[in-house]
């Protein structure tokens, strides 16, 4: 009788080890699965470009379109997302971010500031709105839809 139930416990064991291995399978391809299509929404391009309204120093023609990354840095360094290439553009000029549906900007410390509709542009960012006018140095970008 000893020897069935020692049996019986071991069996009980196995199936106990062989239900938290395909437990834990099952969590893992659960994460996957939503870290997967976390990617893919996150990979899509959010809305909307710079239009160029006057290129400055830059050599852009005014109506250039200029893809925007949803992060995109702006500046004069090739590590910039968008590179403009005038001497009143810094480095790393301003960068602007699509976060909830929204696009934002933020003057990245430039040297020469950057203006919203002739506003200067705090260090914070602000909302931007599909029409706004940015001044990054002596170019003037259009953001459109």
């Amino acid at each position: 009788m000893a020897e069935v139930s020692a049996e019986l416990l071991i069996l009980g064991l196995r199936l106990g080890v062989v239900v938290v291995v395909y437990l834990f399978l099952v969590a893992v391809f659960l994460t996957v699965r939503r870290e997967l299509g976390w990617l893919e929404r996150g990979a899509r391009q959010p809305p909307g470009r710079l239009v160029v309204v006057e290129g400055g120093g830059s050599g852009l023609p005014a109506g250039h379109c200029l893809p925007l990354q949803p992060v995109t840095t702006v500046g004069r360094s090739p590590h910039c997302t968008l590179v403009l290439n005038d001497t009143f553009v810094s480095g790393t000029h301003a960068v602007l971010t699509w976060r909830n549906g929204q696009w934002w900007v933020r003057d990245a410390g430039s040297t020469n500031g950057t203006l919203l509709n002739q506003v200067p542009v705090p260090l914070e960012e602000v909302p931007l709105q599909f029409g706004d006018v940015i001044d990054i140095g002596r170019i003037r970008l259009k953001l459109a839809a």
